[in-house]
């Protein structure tokens, strides 16, 4: 058994610098030796950093209040507040609930947190509550929280951290009443809220963006709809500049370069904010190249037929399939939903066979995997045309159509030019440049997947 007890270090980005940082005493109970692959820290993900605890140093303070202990692919709330003292154990398999806190008020406050997100969890996952409707969903939260701060209220805990836990729960209830349909929804997003549905308050508050994801996640959407409203750039780029919250500006950079790669379109306006509002425009490269300014395609031109092989290494000009209609499929291999996506394409398929157009896929990249998407063609009888490309000609094929969701179905004409960028087909997209690596389960399931 290790113990080991620290002053915390948390090392943070800029736009956390303005944070209070309050002195604790944490121990840190564990039962074997911590590898760089168990990393653990705390903080905020996406807007600070956190140290692995086998590289912390004593001497620095971690943020007050809300925040996040993260390791491996865990995240869990905790609050901290001046002079916590407790003992965090983590646990053998160093998984989700096999940790708990140890200790007096601090460790009592964060096993009632504990007990608060997984009460929460369990409710959001309840088939009743993900049927009700918006009215019934929020007074059954209403009740949760009064029956929590009840508990809170018996507990000893602190005024502040009783102020803190109130503040809570008034911005989840909020965002679960704004986001009530898009949470039911998997096809909707926060796009298709309307602004006049989010309730009277200040969503420009730095501190309550670090310290309440909630309440971040309805600022975003809050300034993104209302800024979608206005006429033009020059009033988009003033109601930027009237944004103090620097967590805030950063989250809505982030937003428009994911609307860019969507072709959302208000991209060339994104890619102005974009331009004019990020730190460090380096870190913007790929969607500057989706973007694609000078060579950006529209509707009705001619679609930029890529290099191409089948899977069996045989070059294919695609322009040959010039002289009917065409529905083209393009996916990329790190597609974690692979399977079910080429069902839907089949599905697809079945409903516009009688259409007189061709049927073709190609893959981003797939010449590294051939043999393995050989094999998932063959057997698994994906409908269409199945095409390769290299790595190189995968990044050339998003970049010249401006696209950076996948996968996509694009329909093209008689002709050879493009119809629809996106035509429905109910898949399941992913980033390809903000995607993992490519899987190591493709060799041995994603045959056997379908």
């Amino acid at each position: 058994m290790r113990y080991l007890i620290l002053l915390f270090t948390c090392f943070c980005f800029l736009i956390a610098q303005s944070q209070k940082k309050v002195p604790v005493n944490l121990t840190f109970e564990y039962t074997d030796t911590l590898t760089v692959n168990e990393f653990v820290w705390v903080g905020q993900p996406g807007l600070d950093y956190g140290t692995s605890l086998e590289a912390m140093e004593n001497g620095y303070l971690p943020y007050e209040g809300f925040q996040y202990l993260n390791w491996l692919n865990h995240k869990v709330q905790l609050h901290l507040e001046e002079e916590d003292t407790f003992t965090i154990v983590l646990g053998q398999d160093f998984d989700e609930y096999s940790f708990y806190y140890a200790g007096e008020v601090g460790a009592i406050k964060n096993n009632y947190i504990l007990d608060r997100v997984r009460l929460l969890q369990e409710l959001e996952t309840d088939a009743s509550f993900q049927k009700s409707d918006r009215i019934q969903a929020k007074l059954l939260l209403e009740q949760k929280k009064d029956s929590m701060l009840s508990i809170a209220g018996s507990l000893g805990l602190t005024d502040s951290f009783i102020k803190d836990e109130k503040k809570y729960w008034k911005y989840y209830i909020n965002y679960h009443h704004v986001f009530h349909d898009v949470l039911r929804n998997e096809d909707l997003d926060f796009t298709s809220l309307d602004i006049s549905d989010f309730p009277e308050m200040d969503y420009d508050n730095q501190e309550d963006h670090f310290n309440y994801r909630d309440y971040l996640k309805l600022s975003l959407a809050y300034h993104y709809l209302k800024i979608n409203s206005l006429q033009d750039y020059d009033s988009m780029k003033d109601a930027v500049k009237d944004i103090d919250s620097r967590i805030l500006k950063f989250s809505l950079i982030s937003t428009w370069a994911d609307q860019i790669y969507k072709r959302n379109s208000l991209s060339e306006d994104y890619m102005r904010l974009v331009n004019r509002f990020s730190n460090s425009p380096s870190h913007y490269r790929s969607v500057k190249d989706i973007y694609n300014k000078r060579n950006r395609l529209t509707l009705g031109d001619p679609f930029p037929f890529p290099e191409t092989t089948d899977f069996y290494d045989k070059p294919i000009e695609l322009e040959k399939a010039k002289g009917k209609p065409a529905y083209i499929l393009i996916y990329a291999p790190e597609d974690e939903y692979i399977d079910n996506n080429f069902l839907k394409w089949n599905q697809f398929y079945l409903q516009h066979r009688d259409e007189d157009a061709r049927f073709i896929t190609i893959g981003l990249g797939t010449d590294r995997v051939k043999a393995v998407f050989k094999d998932v063609f063959l057997n698994s009888q994906i409908a269409g045309s199945h095409l390769s490309t290299s790595p190189r000609e995968a990044r050339n094929i998003l970049e010249n159509l401006s696209i950076g969701y996948v996968p996509t179905v694009i329909k093209i004409d008689e002709s050879g030019n493009i119809i629809d960028f996106n035509v429905n087909a109910n898949l399941k997209k992913l980033n390809p440049f903000q995607s993992r690596p490519i899987i190591l389960r493709w060799r041995s399931e994603l045959g056997k997947s379908f």
